[in-house]
């Protein structure tokens, strides 16, 4: 009778011993937790540093955006300046051709009647 008991206890323990192969196995195609967790905090981190950059990229160019349309404002206030100058010197330049004009027509007038008159 102990034979048998012996025999199904051996049984028994060969059979857990199997199924705890069988985990061991299994289980090494995992990776473990600690390595999971590295894994997951290495590509977070990674996204996140990839994130920041393309923030600090961005906030760069808005900030030359912004300096360059300063300066094209600028720019634009001095060609509007310089458009109001330019008609002021045009209104000024038809005066002194009327005037002009107005002059050398009354000298042409009187340069005819001091020829009539002679």
């Amino acid at each position: 009778k102990h034979e048998k008991d012996f025999k199904a206890l051996k049984e028994a323990h060969d059979k857990h011993l199997k199924s705890f192969e069988d985990i061991k196995q299994a289980t090494a195609h995992h990776a473990s937790l600690p390595q999971r967790i590295d894994y997951l905090e290495s590509v977070l981190g990674a996204s996140a540093d990839k994130h920041w950059q393309e923030i600090q990229a961005l906030k760069l160019a808005h900030a030359k955006h912004d300096a360059e349309h300063g300066t094209f404002s600028k720019d634009l206030e001095v060609l509007k300046a310089a458009d109001q100058h330019h008609a002021a010197v045009a209104e000024r330049l038809e005066y002194f051709e009327k005037l002009l004009g107005d002059s050398a027509d009354k000298h042409q007038k009187e340069v005819l009647a001091l020829k009539v008159a002679h």
